[in-house]
């Protein structure tokens, strides 16, 4: 009888800590931001379902840094179509997969990431919805080559530090998981981020205005890249 309390002691604290971290590790799941409706989004989405379906479309699917630029006339190519959505961020991009499916793609060019980063999602959230959209493209439609963009770089001198948090190196992160993830799902990875770097490994200032966002001449050096890589 005098072994018994110790034990049950022990056993109880055993079944406090289970339930510490277990109660630590769902707060930890809900802490993560998935959202992603807003107005901008639910309209932009909206507007996009009430287009005609352009088949074997090649599609420029993302945030704001594929909504702001004007594929057809890039490409030079009216089967070029825009489905970026600014804010946008993995989750958003899952709940629209069927809008896109419903071109029949012939190309999907992927760029999504830079506004998880800012909600500090982890890399391991971010990946793991970008695993579920390939895995369904794949599944869903099987002709469609699909392209995985590195998260562009940003520059620390002219990025406003009040609306993005993001740095470099956890870009850096997210894109060698990305590249990583691309040879397991046998899809292509495409590393535009170095092709954007000036000589101090900032996004080069020429291809931006605001240290995130790009310029007219960001843009044409990312087509060029595409195209440089037989890729378009």
């Amino acid at each position: 009888m005098k072994l018994e309390r110790p034990y049950t002691v022990l056993r109880m604290a055993a079944v406090v800590s289970c339930f510490s971290l277990c109660a630590a590790s769902k707060i930890q799941a809900q802490a993560v931001d998935s959202s992603y409706h807003n107005y901008l989004y639910d309209s932009r989405v909206a507007y996009f379902q009430q287009l005609m379906p352009v088949k074997k479309a090649i599609v420029f699917w993302g945030d704001s840094i594929t909504d702001w630029g004007d594929w057809a006339e890039l490409l030079n190519f009216r089967k070029a179509i825009n489905r970026g959505i600014a804010g946008d961020n993995t989750y958003g991009l899952r709940a629209r997969l069927d809008e896109v499916l419903r071109h029949d793609p012939r190309k999907l060019f992927i760029l999504i990431g830079t506004n998880d980063i800012n909600k500090k999602i982890p890399v391991v959230n971010i990946v793991d919805n970008y695993k579920k959209i390939i895995l369904e493209v794949q599944r869903r439609s099987p002709g469609t080559s699909i392209y995985v963009q590195s998260v562009f770089p940003i520059n620390n001198q002219l990025i406003g530090r009040q609306y993005y948090s993001g740095t470099n190196e956890q870009i850096q992160e997210l894109n060698r998981a990305l590249q990583s993830m691309a040879a397991e799902l046998q899809v292509k990875y495409v590393s535009v981020y170095g092709q954007l770097l000036d000589a101090r490994e900032q996004l080069d200032a020429r291809y931006t205005y605001d240290g995130l966002h790009l310029s007219g001449l960001g843009y044409q050096a990312w087509v060029n890249y595409l195209k440089q890589q037989k890729l378009l």
